[in-house]
């Protein structure tokens, strides 16, 4: 059966960068980044001193010709050349009220989603997903663990609900928490791309950044991962650029 490569890329931003280093990083992830048309991050808003990288990212998305939807900090961006004209939806899903945060600051907790029909024929609907867990939260008795555990319940609902069928669905994110020794799930249905092909590497606070598929998603498996340290890519961010493929089988197409 004839395969495909969908290659993505996810980087965490830094909220309290200085607006020049924000441009740098942004215009760094789309202009380095067009091997790879699905791109998500997090920490997309407002920072000190007035700076706003989600107009960087807005600029720079129209210039490369993304389409790109916002919730919460995080986001999600398509390179409009692999999208089916008219099939694109821009959607969320809200996950999480900042008011259950008992330490540490952020903001409610909103999936940022976007699907579209694929120009290659035979990979069908994609759903992709971009997500920031809060920190603090990995383990049992952590002060922000029940938050983190609703994040990933809603998150396996939501895949469950899209990925039916022949449709494919995807999320990344910061998950703030080690993806070697803990399951950015917390027992829902999907895996990181890192923990199937046991290939973890730290984003910048050790390996907690991924990207991860829908567990029934059959037509999908792991085929690549790499994240970029500052010296293979500079970021002024505190989190490295990932990249990662997964390889898609193909669908017969009626002729």
């Amino acid at each position: 059966m004839p395969s495909f490569d969908l290659r993505m890329q996810h980087t965490s931003l830094q909220f309290s960068d200085h607006v020049d280093q924000h441009e740098h990083d942004v215009k760094t992830l789309f202009g380095t980044g067009q091997a790879f048309p699905i791109k998500t991050g997090t920490e997309a808003g407002p920072g000190p001193g007035g700076t706003n990288n989600k107009e960087l990212l807005e600029h720079y998305a129209d210039e490369y010709h993304h389409a790109i939807n916002f919730a919460g900090d995080s986001w999600v961006a398509v390179d409009r050349s692999i999208v089916v004209p008219k099939s694109l939806k821009k959607e969320d899903v809200f996950l999480v009220s900042n008011d259950m945060q008992q330490v540490t600051r952020g903001s409610d907790r909103i999936l940022a989603t976007m699907s579209f029909e694929h120009a290659k024929p035979g990979v069908g609907r994609i759903h992709i997903g971009a997500t920031h867990y809060p920190t603090k939260g990995a383990k049992p008795g952590d002060p922000n663990h029940d938050m983190n555990i609703i994040c990933a319940e809603k998150i396996s609902k939501w895949l469950a609900k899209v990925g039916h069928g022949a449709d494919l669905a995807f999320v990344n994110g910061d998950f703030n928490m080690p993806d070697r020794t803990l399951d950015f799930a917390l027992g829902g249905n999907f895996t990181s791309m890192a923990d199937e092909l046991k290939a973890w590497q730290s984003t910048g606070h050790g390996p907690i950044d991924g990207m991860c598929s829908y567990d029934r998603d059959g037509r999908v498996s792991a085929k690549h991962w790499n994240v970029l340290d500052d010296s293979e890519l500079k970021m002024f961010s505190d989190h490295y650029a990932c990249r990662g493929v997964w390889e898609i089988w193909l669908r017969k197409v009626a002729r």
